[in-house]
């Protein structure tokens, strides 16, 4: 027991004395550093010395030494450290690598190859140190020895050996079809290190004189080596936007190689995001001509029903500036205008997300293939009634976390499309308690916003502003609210009846039902032309019906907001219509430029004028 407890006050006795030598050591770090920054170079090097004189191993003590030496040209100084470094280190190799280089900068050039040359003989057997010299040499730009080296260490160590170091060496000195050489003999010999290789050969193909020798090389080795180039060769040409020639290749190679489905559906899905519908197509009825594992035909179920449904095309209106609190989440339109749909391919996509409903029972896609199901019949179809029984079951079939948090915004969504406020704050309060989400949170506060309840809806905004920071996602949405409540939302009874005409125009917005919203709004213009919402109430009509395409009407409503503090929008709104809907660009260039003449300082004015420099570029 004696033994025991003496053993153990021998160790906190060390513990202690190594502690403080830590601590002592980083102390004399931070002042050598200091004293680094200040320039009192000899200063610093004292210090580390010292360092060494306590741990004579402290390796960045030593590192910063020889940096210090060679930065500041001292190289007798850092020469003679050296020296004394392999005096109590003679197997570090670094060291006598960078004695040869301080040799070689102090102009003592065959002295460097003499110290080089004797290390070679002392670490002829190992590799480190031959890419250690590889590095050097290619520092320096001494290629024969370089070259010396490489055909040393191939036949020593094997033909690919340094070929990826020496392809980086000839690809920075633009010597493109050395480079090649070096990266396919890599390719053929160190298969798992595949990844590296692409992106360098990629990266090449960036310099245009390099195109020809990179695809020449690939396709000479391909056909030696199909099993390990052809991959490569099919990235080259989608890299080219060649990808004609990326599905051949692609398909040439599965037809060596076992086991590529993975690769198969990421190759679909880079079609797919680049819009080559017809071969994301071709390589997801690959994948699926399979007999494959549900999950893994499930992917590619989900990636063909995504492809169907990208080519639903949504409109994409151009707006010179944002008209209605753009992208801000209270004021957002869930729905989309689609400029093409074809019955086909929603058809399509319909089918196969069915389908998976049918195959992949128990599946983690699953959720995914109920969600997007619902996404189609939400904001294509607009059947609220089918959307929420598809989201609702989305939600039960276990999605991850972020899926998850979607579908929950989403059934609100519906909720508030089939007119259902009070179920969709009692939704929205039970999924808070069970996932207290900023997202959810603010999901609440639009639905009690829309509910005709201005005041709280304030007092709840206020209380989540309390919490935040400006630089949080939703700090300027909940902004825009509250100034809107404060500008808007008067004392007087005419003022609040306005404003709560003007939320039921937004429910009804909400729930597509563009006509029974004009209606509401036209009747606040009509019966309450003296509220301060007015001026707000007529750029929405004026958008609405830029929506519906009634065009004359839109420009009729954005001309009547001249001499309120929403004109400027209302001229730039004018002045689109007229150059994009009516085919007036006189009219046009006539409203862009009261924008500079009358309103100079507003916020748009840059943006117009530069608008306007485009027009007249095209008509000159």
């Amino acid at each position: 027991m004696k033994k025991i407890s003496l053993y153990f006050i021998f160790l906190v006795f060390i513990t202690n004395v190594s502690g403080q030598q830590n601590a002592s050591i980083n102390a004399a770090i931070k002042t050598a550093k200091l004293l680094e920054r200040r320039g009192d170079i000899d200063g610093a090097i004292s210090i580390y010395k010292g360092i060494l004189e306590k741990n004579s191993k402290h390796t960045m003590s030593v590192h910063r030494i020889k940096s210090l030496f060679l930065n500041y040209e001292k190289y007798n100084d850092g020469i003679e450290f050296l020296y004394e470094r392999i005096s109590k280190e003679p197997y570090e190799m670094r060291l006598y690598s960078e004695l040869g280089e301080l040799h070689y900068l102090n102009e003592e050039k065959e002295k460097a190859q003499e110290i080089w040359s004797s290390a070679f003989v002392k670490f002829n057997n190992n590799q480190s140190f031959f890419r250690i010299m590889v590095s050097m040499y290619g520092k320096y730009g001494l290629e024969n020895d370089l070259e010396k080296v490489l055909k040393i260490g191939k036949n020593q160590f094997g033909r690919s050996f340094l070929s990826y170091e020496s392809g980086v060496y000839f690809q920075a000195r633009r010597v493109y079809d050395k480079a090649m050489d070096q990266f396919i003999l890599y390719l053929i010999h160190e298969p798992k290190q595949n990844g590296i290789i692409e992106r360098r050969i990629l990266l090449m193909s960036d310099e245009k004189e390099a195109l020809q020798i990179i695809e020449g090389k690939l396709i000479e080795a391909s056909e030696k080596n199909p099993r390990k180039i052809l991959n490569v060769l099919s990235e080259y040409y989608f890299k080219q936007q060649d990808y004609d020639q990326a599905f051949k290749k692609k398909k040439a190679w599965s037809l060596v190689v076992e086991n590529n489905i993975d690769e198969w559906i990421g190759f679909a899905n880079e079609l797919r995001k680049e819009s080559q519908f017809s071969y994301a197509i071709k390589s997801y009825n690959i994948i699926l001509s399979r007999n494959l594992h549900p999950n893994i035909a499930g992917k590619a179920l989900l990636g063909l029903a995504q492809t169907f449904e990208d080519q639903i095309i949504p409109s994409d209106e151009p707006n010179l500036i944002p008209f209605f609190y753009n992208n801000n989440i209270f004021f957002e339109d869930p729905f989309k205008v689609y400029s093409s749909i074809s019955k086909e391919n929603l058809s399509s996509s319909i089918a196969l997300y069915d389908s998976m409903l049918v195959t992949l029972q128990r599946s983690p896609l699953l959720a995914e293939a109920f969600f997007k199901l619902g996404e189609i019949q939400y904001r294509i179809l607009q059947d609220f009634d089918q959307a929420y029984v598809l989201f609702s079951k989305a939600l039960k079939n276990k999605p991850d976390k972020n899926l998850k948090l979607k579908i929950i915004l989403r059934i609100a969504d519906v909720l508030l499309a089939r007119g259902q406020s009070e179920e969709t704050k009692i939704f929205l309060t039970r999924q808070l308690n069970r996932n207290p989400l900023p997202e959810i949170e603010l999901k609440k506060i639009l639905v009690h916003f829309l509910n005709d309840k201005p005041d709280s809806t304030l007092q709840m905004v206020n209380s989540l502003l309390f919490n935040m920071i400006p630089v949080d996602p939703s700090f300027n949405d909940l902004m825009e609210l509250k100034n809107i409540i404060n500008k808007y939302y008067q004392t007087d009874g005419e003022g609040q009846e306005a404003f709560l005409h003007f939320l039921k125009a937004e429910n009804y917005l909400r729930q597509k039902k563009l006509g029974d919203a004009i209606q509401e709004l036209l009747f606040v213009i009509n019966e309450l032309p003296n509220a301060k919402i007015i001026p707000l109430v007529n750029l929405r009509l004026s958008l609405l019906h830029y929506r519906l395409k009634d065009y004359e009407r839109a420009l009729e409503f954005a001309l009547t907001l001249q001499d309120t503090d929403l004109a400027d929008k209302g001229i730039i709104l004018s002045g689109q219509i007229y150059e994009f809907k009516l085919s007036n660009l006189e009219k046009a260039l006539e409203q862009y430029m009261r924008i500079l003449d009358e309103y100079p300082s507003s916020i748009f004015s840059e943006p117009i004028r530069y608008h306007i420099r485009g027009i007249e570029k095209v008509e000159s």
